[in-house]
């Protein structure tokens, strides 16, 4: 009888280590979504001329792989348009390629990606 007990007492410590070991695992690293669309559109309000060109994008769901994996958010877009609004009615439009970016926000719906926070 003293063999058995000591064979469930082993096994018992064995399936102990394993749950620690598990238990006992690194964290999971920070979360980041990367993505990548054809096009995007951004307005930005910079009534002195300065400041960033792209604070938000939107893009059509279709053009983007965007699939939420948490912030931040990085953008690549192929051909980025903003409309910056200068004040008293100005409004100035540039056009860029393969703009990189960072947001903290983004989502999908009705069919556009949209992201803010960006720099």
């Amino acid at each position: 009888m003293k063999h058995r007990s000591l064979h469930a007492l082993t096994t018992g410590a064995v399936l102990a280590a394993a749950t620690s070991t598990v238990v006992t695992t690194a964290p999971p690293a920070q979360a980041a979504t990367t993505t990548h669309c054809a096009t995007s559109t951004s307005f930005a309000f910079l009534p002195t001329g300065q400041g960033y060109l792209f604070p938000n994008l939107r893009a059509p769901a279709a053009g983007c792989d965007f699939a939420d994996n948490g912030a931040p958010y990085h953008f690549l877009i192929d051909t980025a348009t903003t409309t910056v609004f200068t004040g008293g009615g100005q409004t100035q439009t540039y056009t860029v390629k393969n703009l990189r970016t960072e947001c903290t926000r983004a989502a999908m719906g009705n069919g556009y990606v949209g992201a803010s926070g960006c720099h």
